[in-house]
């Protein structure tokens, strides 16, 4: 049917979800709503107890409020930056790190402890690194590419100076 080849970029879904089989069915989808599908049509069609499209999404109310609620609580985290003269800087005021009083698990710090704790700086620094990163290296190919933006992302020594120069000024 399909000559197009799927994958997902992210394995968020297991091993029985098959992306050249959900792909497939979309397109099959579209090809029957004539050209289109909305949003609701697909989770329609994800309702059927047959759709290879079920597995990807959460249908009971209660673990789907958990999973909107955490989205929402990281959503919050992310949107929570210090501010100097009452305007918003870009350091975060909180960061999620790996601590070992809680088993390894992630847990949320205040930026300004974080940095002040030599075992969660370098954490600290190489998530904003990587994000420097993943920001760089998407507009460096995006809308034309920029080498120069490319060159700046494979500079990690000179991001994470950057990075740890501006974390540093929370604490």
């Amino acid at each position: 049917m399909s000559k197009t080849r799927y994958a997902f970029r992210i394995p968020l879904y297991g091993p029985d979800v098959d992306p050249q089989i959900v792909g497939e069915f979309i397109e099959q989808l579209i090809d029957e709503k004539r050209e289109h599908v909305t949003h609701e049509e697909l989770i329609a069609a994800a309702r059927k107890a047959e759709s290879p499209i079920k597995p990807c999404f959460t249908f009971s109310d209660q673990d789907a409020a958990d999973k909107w609620r955490k989205k929402e609580a990281g959503v919050l985290v992310r949107n929570l930056h210090t501010a100097k003269n009452d305007k918003p800087t870009r350091t975060r005021a909180f960061v999620y790190v790996h601590h070992p009083e809680h088993g390894g698990k992630r847990v949320l710090l205040a930026t300004r402890s974080a940095m002040a704790r030599p075992e969660f700086r370098e954490q600290v620094v190489e998530q904003a690194v990587r994000s420097l990163q993943r920001s760089l290296t998407y507009w460096g190919y995006a809308y034309g590419g920029n080498a120069s933006l490319r060159a700046l992302a494979k500079d990690v020594e000179r991001l994470k100076k950057k990075a740890e120069r501006e974390l540093l000024q929370a604490v």
